[in-house]
């Protein structure tokens, strides 16, 4: 048989029918064959709970999910990414212009290009389980390249995802260095909190009336910070607007607005005015506490999302809880955030109120 090459390969597999392609593996003589599975290597358990072999740290991945790319970048092996989804590719400034357009492998909304992929040659394909992975596992499995599910947009899974990581790119010493940081800071508030009675607050997230309920994305979030979640009880995310002075929330924490998403530069305070006056202005609410005390926190959509939405969960509590948490220096956290751990210049004004930032503030 005639050598085939690669990318003639990777063509026939997604346009010939299975039993073709495997019919060019398994021919004899000299044929292409998927790459075969190492007796050496190891094996990780991802967020679904399969079991993925893999022959050896990767030196070459493709990822998708903006908050897997910062999780990597953050444990130092963002050099070993090979290619990106168009979501990262196109927060140039957020991973510091890391990714070139011929790192891309799809141009959003669900596209994939499949034959780039190949091309690029990666060890692992990092995505997540409410993509289309299996289609991606099908098409790439015959070139012996394994998926792997990490869902880093879940607060809860924030350790065990920092783990994994670590364990897939060969870089266990850093993501524990990493992930003991923010651990720490959360035992710290389950400690100090742990007998305090919890502050009800209304959390809305860009729309009005899109809230969190328990086993969304935003849920452990709030619940972390000690909030009581006056809409924890809800069957749905979007609830009607009216019915929140109805429940008189003592506090209103809201991410960025209808029309924003996630940028590493925030928000004017101009734009930071226009969401306050959204809230404060909407029939009913100047009734609440919330709006009466004036206890309104905003959080950009890039401050609230650090590290699994951790750094949210850091600047909730010590809204909530001040005098409870002396010790607890949201700013601080962001700064050492954006500048340890994902290589960037720290800028302030990613919240309204602005937290200070501690003048003895140093990078760990």
């Amino acid at each position: 048989m005639e050598h085939i090459n690669r990318r003639l390969l990777s063509l026939l597999s997604l346009l010939l029918l299975p039993a073709l392609v495997a019919s060019l593996f398994t021919g004899c003589g000299g044929g292409v064959k998927p790459a075969e599975k190492s007796a050496a290597g190891f094996t990780v358990v991802d967020s679904l709970g399969r079991e993925v072999h893999l022959n050896a740290p990767a030196r070459r991945a493709i990822v998708e999910n903006a908050y897997n790319a910062e999780l990597i970048t953050a444990i130092g092996a963002i050099e070993q990414v090979a290619g990106v989804d168009y979501y990262i590719y196109q927060d140039q400034e957020g991973f510091n212009h890391r990714f070139t357009e011929n790192m891309l492998i799809g141009k959003g909304k669900g596209e994939v290009n499949y034959e780039r992929i190949i091309e690029l040659n990666p060890d692992v394909f990092i995505t997540t389980s409410n993509s289309a992975w299996t289609t991606t596992e099908e098409k790439l499995k015959p070139f012996g390249i394994p998926v792997l599910l990490v869902d880093a947009y879940y607060t809860d899974q924030f350790a065990k995802n920092v783990a994994l990581l670590g364990k897939i790119f060969g870089r266990e010493r850093e993501a524990q260095e990493f992930g003991d940081y923010f651990t720490s800071k959360l035992a710290y508030i389950e400690e100090r909190l742990k007998d305090v009675p919890k502050k009800t607050v209304y959390f809305e997230y860009r729309t009005a009336g899109t809230t969190t309920i328990p086993g969304d994305y935003f849920y452990y979030m709030v619940n972390y910070a000690h909030a009581d979640n006056i809409f924890a009880d809800a069957k749905n995310v979007h609830i009607n607007p009216e019915t929140v002075p109805l429940k008189n929330p003592s506090y209103i924490v809201k991410v960025s607005d209808t029309d924003v998403f996630s940028s590493y530069v925030p928000p004017t305070a101009k734009d930071m005015q226009k969401i306050y006056e959204g809230i404060i202005s909407r029939p009913g609410w100047d009734d609440t506490d919330a709006v009466k005390n004036g206890n309104i926190l905003l959080l950009s959509h890039y401050v609230h999302g650090g590290a699994s939405k951790l750094v949210g969960t850091m600047y909730i509590a010590k809204f909530l809880y001040p005098e409870k948490l002396p010790d607890l220096e949201p700013e601080e956290i962001f700064k050492t955030w954006v500048e340890k751990y994902q290589r960037l210049p720290y800028i302030a004004g990613h919240t309204r109120p602005a937290f200070p930032l501690p003048a003895t503030a140093k990078i760990p």
